[in-house]
């Protein structure tokens, strides 16, 4: 794995637990805890997107911060939330990490590969936020309305 330096965005979506909600908003800030970084997405579906790969991959083996083994548990889009978040401060401490893959390796795998780093960007420390609105994961997550119609046949 690499990182590269990554542009400052204005803004940036986070998904988190709901009960870390209150703390979150009170100190106005992102901790970072066991990793170098804290992670963010650019925009809602990448965020979606993002989950998909991870969170919503109920028994998937992934590494934690740690460097452990660990599979994600039932993802239960109640108990979280995804805030919106703009930055404090501009600063440039922002990183893309680009997963690692051969030169030999399948083209869809690679694509995945680098279709994943792109999803998300990090904060190298604890980001603090000057302003945060929160998004339910009901509203994000359902698919956008869409209308019936009878389909086209041409022969």
């Amino acid at each position: 794995m690499s990182y590269s330096k990554a542009g400052i965005p204005d803004a940036v979506y986070h998904l988190t637990k709901r009960t870390n909600l209150d703390s979150i908003l009170s100190d106005k800030k992102i901790r970072r805890f066991q990793d170098q970084e804290c992670w963010f997405c650019r925009s809602v579906p990448d965020l979606l997107r993002y989950m998909e790969y991870t969170v919503l991959c109920e028994g998937k083996r992934y590494i934690d911060a740690d460097g452990r083994w660990r599979r994600y548990p039932a993802f239960i889009p109640e108990d979280h939330v995804v805030l919106k978040l703009t930055p404090q401060r501009r600063e440039g401490n922002w990183y893309q990490w680009n997963q690692d893959y051969s030169a030999d390796s399948p083209p869809d795998y690679i694509m995945r590969c680098k279709e994943f780093s792109g999803l998300k960007i990090g904060f190298r420390g604890d980001l603090r936020f000057k302003a945060a609105e929160v998004l339910e994961l009901s509203q994000i997550m359902s698919p956008p309305s869409m209308e019936l119609t009878e389909p086209t046949m041409q022969f």
